[in-house]
């Protein structure tokens, strides 16, 4: 090809790409949306979709805005919107794209929290909570018609873009990030739009969402691995869907963000920590045989003292003063059967009392077949009880929908007398807040019934876990800790079959675990206050699950908490299938600090029948949101 062909056919691509660049452009200023580069736009308000030009046509980055601020960008149509992952801000106007006839795309792991049958499955198991599925931030309502057939590595094309979906799991199970950049030109910039892999450098918008279990770091692990896996594909251009965009050192601000992540995700085991962190770990003695630790109540009873048995998670306690039993976390129908066994093995009397250490089913949910339940007395500590008592008032894990009567609630501190023992109760958060410790003397022992709390090092990683939740934290562990250290027991009577020898070394331990843990997970919370970002119960609405005809009055309480040591401010709204509220309220708390507010509401008269989830939506300064507020209606027919 001579020079002049050559001349010629350069001459015709600039023109082609300066068309292309030309039609890409919006006209005027523009008050919706920030560029970030030619044809790429980014939102200016949180959380952050990203727009990409090619000619009249658009493709979004997530639909965290309405159709109608694309109309700014001046394109004449939306190609489609790439979904990161499932959340309620990322994908908030999903189901208006969908009315539009636009196509909505996701990875496939969305399908569980995006699709009609499955957020509706969702919503029926959640509420109340018996398991611990936790997935955050569900639609109220799933989307008709999303494509979810995303995979890793599946490149296509828009336009003169390529565009790579990298799955990067951790922030939820299905999320995904997208390596962009123009086609023909690898030199020119490189854009990853990551989500919320991470919000900014070490540190995690809402890092509780990587709590896919309550006690493991099975979330944290995969976030770390994630942000490793987007280091390597040398983006020049770092787009989170909360944080500011990244333009400089792009591979180490993820990998040492994937470092303090890898922190937090090895501080969620205590006996990680004492063994490589504090070495020498002490050594003391399970008090039963080994096949009953972790046992689900299903091994023969195994005696720990003169008139004390376990099995799985239930103790059982003779009396001193006759032959009545004394019943502590029964666990289902096995667990009932279990102590008519021991009855007639041990030719031992009736259920006189139960209670209950923590508000977790397996731990409770056996005196609803228990014998003689109908004439026992039934006791538990007072903070214990509330979600027992009233199972719809809270967002919990692991409820049961029956409520249970007490016949007495301690509050932390007080003591009550059965049998010739006397029974302390004490407030032991840790493992979920709902939780308390039973202090008492047995065959001469000074014994402390610890629920979950406090395992043995070799057991569940030496603790029951903590998670957001269940409203547990490292630093409470901590301070848990140290009050066994004052209680100074020669008994731990941890359940899941495995009460052992107490060790004073091994809870100071604890204590500096505790605190060690706390500082991992404040390093990556972006207010650096771990009690306040890894807590999506911050804001709440009581009741949580209510029921009601069409038109309804609605009456609720919304508690605010600061549990955070800085001034924290922000606006509450309600939005939800056939609510009508007026509410927007604007608060500000101290440190420590507490709100309420009696919200009324109504409900429409044409509101559908059957499971109504209702958004309460909390925004900081920012207008973001990191608090994954709700409650639920059960809409009845008139």
């Amino acid at each position: 090809m001579n020079a002049r062909a050559l001349l010629a056919v350069f001459c015709l691509v600039t023109v082609a790409v300066l068309g292309w660049y030309t039609a890409a452009q919006p006209k005027g200023e523009l008050k919706l949306w920030d560029k970030l580069g030619d044809g790429v736009y980014r939102t200016k308000e949180s959380p952050y979709s990203y727009a990409l030009l090619s000619g009249e046509r658009v493709l979004l980055i997530d639909a965290g805005v309405a159709p109608d601020a694309v109309k700014e960008l001046g394109a004449k149509s939306v190609e489609a919107v790439l979904l990161t992952h499932h959340h309620r801000d990322t994908a908030r106007y999903a189901s208006d794209y969908r009315a539009a006839k636009v196509p909505v795309r996701a990875p496939k792991e969305s399908a569980d929290y995006l699709l009609p049958e499955s957020v509706a499955k969702f919503w029926k198991d959640s509420v109340p909570l018996r398991n611990s599925r936790t997935a955050y931030f569900v639609l109220a309502e799933g989307v008709e018609g999303v494509d979810c057939t995303l995979a890793d590595g599946m490149n296509f094309t828009f336009g003169e873009w390529s565009i790579t979906p990298v799955a990067a799991p951790g922030h939820s199970r299905d999320h995904f990030a997208y390596f962009v950049r123009l086609a023909d030109d690898v030199k020119g910039p490189q854009y990853l739009f990551a989500g919320d892999a991470l919000h900014s450098r070490g540190k995690m918008w809402t890092p509780y969402t990587t709590d896919w279990d309550h006690w493991t770091d099975v979330g944290l692990k995969p976030a770390a691995e994630s942000l490793r896996k987007l280091a390597k594909l040398n983006a020049t251009v770092l787009c989170p869907a909360h944080g500011p965009v990244v333009k400089d050192d792009i591979a180490n601000t993820l990998t040492d963000t994937a470092e303090a992540v890898e922190e937090a995700g090895f501080m969620k085991s205590f006996e990680r920590y004492s063994k490589e962190r504090l070495k020498g770990e002490p050594k003391y003695d399970f008090l039963v045989p080994k096949e009953q630790i972790a046992s689900g109540g299903d091994k023969p009873w195994a005696k720990v003292a003169d008139k004390l048995w376990i099995t799985g998670n239930t103790y059982v306690l003779q009396s001193k003063t006759g032959d009545g039993i004394f019943v502590l976390d029964p666990w289902g129908q096995r667990s009932a059967d279990q102590v008519a066994k021991l009855q007639k093995d041990e030719k031992l009397g009736a259920v006189e009392l139960v209670a209950f250490s923590h508000a977790h089913y397996d731990h409770f949910d056996g005196i609803h077949v228990l014998h003689g339940r109908d004439k026992c007395e039934v006791w538990s500590l007072d903070l214990v009880a509330a979600p027992l008592n009233e199972p719809n008032r809270y967002r919990a894990p692991f409820l049961d929908a029956r409520p249970i009567k007490f016949t007495k609630e301690l509050k932390d501190g007080e003591s009550g007398a059965w049998g010739g023992y006397t029974f302390k109760f004490h407030h032991f958060p840790g493992q979920s807040y709902f939780t308390s410790a039973i202090e008492t003397t047995i065959d001469g022992k000074r014994c402390l019934f610890s629920a979950d709390n406090f395992f043995h090092q070799d057991q569940f990683s030496g603790s029951g876990g903590w998670m957001g939740l269940n409203r547990s934290y490292p630093a409470v562990y901590g301070e848990s800790a140290k009050k066994v250290i004052a209680i100074a027991p020669e008994r731990v009577l941890a359940e899941h079959g495995g009460p052992y020898v107490y060790n004073e070394e091994d809870y100071r331990r604890r204590a500096k675990w505790g605190a060690a843990a706390g500082k991992a997970a404040d390093a990556i919370s972006v207010s650096g206050s771990h009690q306040w970002d890894w807590n999506p119960n911050r804001v709440e609405y009581e009741p949580h699950l209510q029921t009601a005809k069409p038109g309804a009055d609605l009456r609720g309480t919304l508690r605010v908490r600061n549990t955070s040591g800085k001034v924290q401010s922000g606006v509450v709204t309600i939005h939800g299938r056939g609510i009508v509220s007026d509410l927007s309220e604007e608060w500000t708390l101290q440190p420590g600090a507490a709100k309420e507010l009696v919200i009324k509401s109504n409900l429409s008269p044409t509101a559908k029948p059957g499971r109504n989830i209702i958004e309460v939506r909390v925004r900081d300064k920012s207008g973001a949101e990191g608090c994954d507020c709700y409650f639920a209606v059960d809409v009845v027919s008139p």
